[in-house]
């Protein structure tokens, strides 16, 4: 009976922890929204990828096909204030923008 009792403070910091990381609202609007939050000017050319904590600060990293990279990052500040006004709070402070052969 004692290991039982040992492994339930164990899976509820478990839980705690899932709960934390993936339970992101911000991060799941974006993602389910991107076409309205961005309009199709650029939803047609980038995608969110993930969203990153890095301290203080928190980082949308966006995959564009390969070849628009430049067009996306010369957006960046458009598309970040897109973002943020739809989360109506300042939650990025930057784009990180990651090419690829398809997204």
């Amino acid at each position: 009976m004692s290991h039982l009792q040992n492994l339930l403070p164990i899976a509820r910091i478990a839980k705690d922890l899932i709960q934390k990381t993936v339970n992101k609202p911000d991060y799941l609007e974006i993602f389910s929204n991107w076409n309205e939050i961005v309009g199709e000017q650029f939803s047609t050319i980038c995608l969110p990828y993930k969203a990153v904590n890095l301290g203080k600060d928190k980082i949308l990293i966006l995959k564009t096909i390969r070849g628009r990279g430049l067009e996306v990052q010369h957006e960046a500040c458009k598309i970040l204030d897109l973002v943020n006004n739809f989360l109506k709070k300042k939650t990025f402070s930057q784009i990180k923008i990651i090419q690829m052969d398809i997204y």
